[in-house]
């Protein structure tokens, strides 16, 4: 057996022990990430990323390898569809080439990125339906080989498996809770109805009964007030049930992840969004750290427009940090009404200050707007 036909049988054996390992797990980016870093040790590269298109020209996933968080904060923002990394997901193959800078289709490296020659693109597919793509980049041979594109390619058909699954696991957790708010809401009109139809029959006997016997309608609006407390119960204990218990069942990761895709699905908005695996944060910490997510990306739709929204969520050895930022038209945070900043701003300082966390949000006129979260190590919950 030659050397290059042994290393061979390496390689195919560590991808069969990497389809094994992503074989049934329903964690998506858990999934992708490994399909990533097999397929970048597999084929040698320095650099690799696997993105997801959005539907509105950018990328809702992009998970990458050999870019430093440092680095990556200072390329700023995700590539968008467009160019090499567009043709893979339009045109639906791949590409192999020694310098992608003399592709037809390359336009330019932002600042700070790494220079790349050498480059292999493989779509993921999954039934003819291109889901997103798998790109290389850095190799020490100088280029790729078609074993290369080959080992790539089978990676990218189980990404395209696991990507249909999540959505499909996806679509029916959805139905379950629509079809169980539905039972909840049946619920919620009889009580309610049969409460209303109670109170409205001894109000209207009180108001018949006040003039001519006071005793009588005191204990009409008596039953009236005890009613309207046990309603008032009622439906507290309903409202609880309809509240989404993902934050406690499923974590911060994928709670943030399920409700920016809802965001996207409902404004067509576009979110790009790079959140890491929960560290070991307490429950309020959790929350408090969702909530003010979802004020600083409510109001970076509500009032930036249709432009990128980013979304950072990182955990590093010192701290948790979070940043929401949109390009929009931004805002004198200074000279904002007091109404205004009380609404959202204010309870989202609050939140923070709850947790011990700090809270900073920067915005100019014509500059777009950046809420920025840190919550220190000592904050964390022990083991």
């Amino acid at each position: 057996m030659s050397k290059n036909g042994g290393g061979n049988e390496r390689r195919l054996a560590a991808l069969n022990d990497a389809a094994l390992a992503i074989a049934g797990d329903l964690d998506l980016d858990r999934v992708l990430e490994k399909i990533l870093r097999t397929a970048a040790r597999l084929v040698g590269a320095r650099y690799g990323a696997l993105g997801i298109p959005d539907g509105r020209g950018g990328f809702g996933r992009f998970i990458s390898v050999g870019i430093s968080e440092a680095r990556a904060d200072k390329i700023g923002a995700l590539p968008r569809v467009h160019g090499v990394l567009g043709s893979l997901v339009t045109e639906g193959k791949p590409i192999r080439s020694r310098d992608i800078r003399r592709h037809p289709r390359f336009s330019w490296y932002p600042a700070h990125h790494p220079e790349m020659v050498e480059f292999l693109g493989v779509p993921i597919r999954h039934r003819g339906e291109v889901l997103g793509n798998l790109f290389f980049s850095g190799t020490r041979r100088g280029t790729f080989t078609a074993v290369d594109q080959r080992l790539v390619e089978m990676l990218a058909a189980h990404a395209g498996v696991a990507i249909t699954t999540a959505r499909l696991y996806a679509d029916a957790q959805q139905l379950a809770i629509l079809q169980e708010r539905g039972r909840i809401a049946r619920e919620l009109h009889d009580a309610v109805s049969q409460t209303l139809f109670s109170l409205v029959y001894e109000a209207r006997a009180a108001a018949d009964q006040v003039g001519t016997d006071p005793a009588a309608a005191a204990e009409h609006l008596s039953q009236v007030q005890q009613q309207a407390a046990g309603a008032l119960e009622e439906m507290r204990n309903l409202v609880l049930a309809l509240q989404p218990k993902s934050l406690d069942r499923d974590g911060l990761a994928a709670t943030l992840r399920d409700h920016v895709d809802g965001l996207r699905r409902i404004h067509q908005a576009a979110i790009e969004a790079r959140i890491d695996e929960a560290d070991r944060l307490a429950p309020d910490e959790q929350l408090a750290v969702l909530r003010i997510a979802q004020e600083a990306l409510h109001n970076a739709i509500k009032h930036a427009g249709p432009v990128p929204i980013r979304l950072d969520l990182r955990h590093t050895p010192d701290a948790t940090r979070m940043i929401v930022s949109d390009e929009g038209p931004g805002f004198a945070v200074k000279t904002m009404s007091r109404t205004r900043r009380t609404v959202g701003l204010h309870a989202m300082r609050e939140r923070a200050h709850a947790i011990g966390a700090n809270l900073t949000i920067e915005s100019r006129s014509g500059r777009g707007s950046i809420v920025r979260l840190t919550l220190p190590k000592r904050r964390r919950a022990s083991t």
